[in-house]
């Protein structure tokens, strides 16, 4: 794949996530909002991070310099996952950070199985977590600018010998 190609694939993987994040906080940052309270932070850092994801893209073709987009965009994506992972494995659903939050939830089981559960239970999870996961793979390799062959260079390579 060209370097194109996979900067292409990457804007297509972020607008799914963006899209994935929208679509799950909306409606909770909407009841919460009709309720009076915000007990749960992610709906609303959700929507920011969503329009975070946006603004890069816009600004990856409008010509900016993309590596510290791309470099940002992969922080985001670990705080997604790494996220996903304290949320439901260490911090009782939010009820061990925030204090208006309801009690904690807590689990006897391991993280591992834990977050697999919580995966396998909820489709939209796990599509987002591995959106997120491709996502991060495809920008780590367009941060680091490794050069991609298109077959043109590889035929004119062959083709000398």
């Amino acid at each position: 794949m060209t370097r194109t190609g996979v900067r292409y694939a990457a804007g297509l993987l972020a607008v799914a996530v963006a899209a994935i994040h929208f679509y799950w906080a909306f409606p909770r940052l909407f009841t919460q909002f009709q309720a009076g309270m915000v007990p749960d932070p992610r709906p609303a850092l959700f929507i920011i991070s969503g329009a975070a994801i946006l603004f890069g893209i816009a600004q990856i073709l409008d010509g900016r310099d993309p590596e510290p987009i791309y470099l940002a965009g992969i922080g985001l994506m670990l705080t997604y996952l790494v996220g996903y992972v304290v949320w439901h494995a260490y911090s009782g659903h939010g009820g061990f950070f925030w204090p208006w939050a309801p009690a904690p939830i807590t689990h006897d089981q391991s993280t591992v199985s834990l977050v697999a559960e919580h995966l396998l239970a909820t489709p939209l999870d796990l599509a987002s977590k591995i959106l997120e996961t491709l996502l991060s793979g495809l920008l780590v390799v367009l941060y680091r600018g490794e050069p991609q062959s298109t077959d043109e260079e590889i035929e004119a390579v062959v083709g000398s010998h």
